[in-house]
């Protein structure tokens, strides 16, 4: 490993490591809350994001039983390394990233609703600093993460436009070739029964044609 990554250990048989680069967050954090506590929950946090966003992936690769190499973090971003995936399905498991920040999303406003804790200042604080990373911080991290550019998932992510657009054309086309070819609709089991059925009354057809010949010969 390369010293300017730090492992993290194995999460799942997978390797996991950090780039340094993370720690510019503790900066970037203390300049947004000017406390050194409120800058450590928050850190904490925005790590939480990181991981769940990567675990996102992990969660759509294992459900196809795809090979998952290595877990990289950076500070904006992360890396799941994996083996190979179509192209439809390396759309979903970028998505995957951000639909699982969106659940952070949407427990995090749920619970900025719910809770008052202004009579506990000490876990006000805390859950104060925690929520505004899940909601804000995460908002800013699913936007990079989209961004169709360098390292991030958007190229992936945004791809989906094209293939569905791709995906609806060979629809209508299907569709057509069946209007003009019914057979073609069949599913393989109906169609070898409809030639089967077709052989039969061929063979059937022939075979009166055939008895009508041999008539005709007696008769004459």
């Amino acid at each position: 490993m390369e010293q300017n990554y730090w492992p993290l250990g194995t999460w799942g048989r997978i390797p996991v490591v950090m780039h340094w680069t993370v720690l510019f967050v503790l900066v970037w954090l203390y300049f947004s809350f000017r406390s050194v506590p409120a800058t450590l929950i928050a850190f904490v946090a925005y790590f939480t994001l990181l991981v769940a966003h990567e675990f996102g992936h992990v969660f759509a690769l294992r459900r196809r039983k795809i090979p998952i190499e290595s877990i990289s973090l950076y500070a904006l971003h992360g890396r799941t390394s994996y083996g190979y995936a179509s192209q439809g399905y390396s759309i979903v498991v970028a998505w995957a990233g951000v639909a699982a920040q969106l659940a952070i999303l949407a427990i995090a406003l749920a619970l900025r609703n719910m809770l008052d804790l202004h009579d506990y200042p000490l876990a006000s604080m805390v859950v104060s600093t925690m929520l505004s990373v899940f909601i804000f911080g995460n908002l800013f991290l699913m936007a990079v993460a989209l961004l169709p550019i360098g390292p991030f998932d958007g190229g992936a992510a945004w791809a989906v436009i094209p293939y569905t657009r791709a995906a609806l054309r060979r629809r209508k086309q299907r569709k057509r070739e069946i209007e003009l070819h019914p057979e073609k609709g069949l599913s393989p089991e109906k169609r070898r029964a409809l030639e089967e059925s077709s052989s039969k009354e061929a063979a059937e057809l022939i075979g009166k044609f055939s008895k009508r010949a041999d008539g005709r010969k007696e008769d004459a």
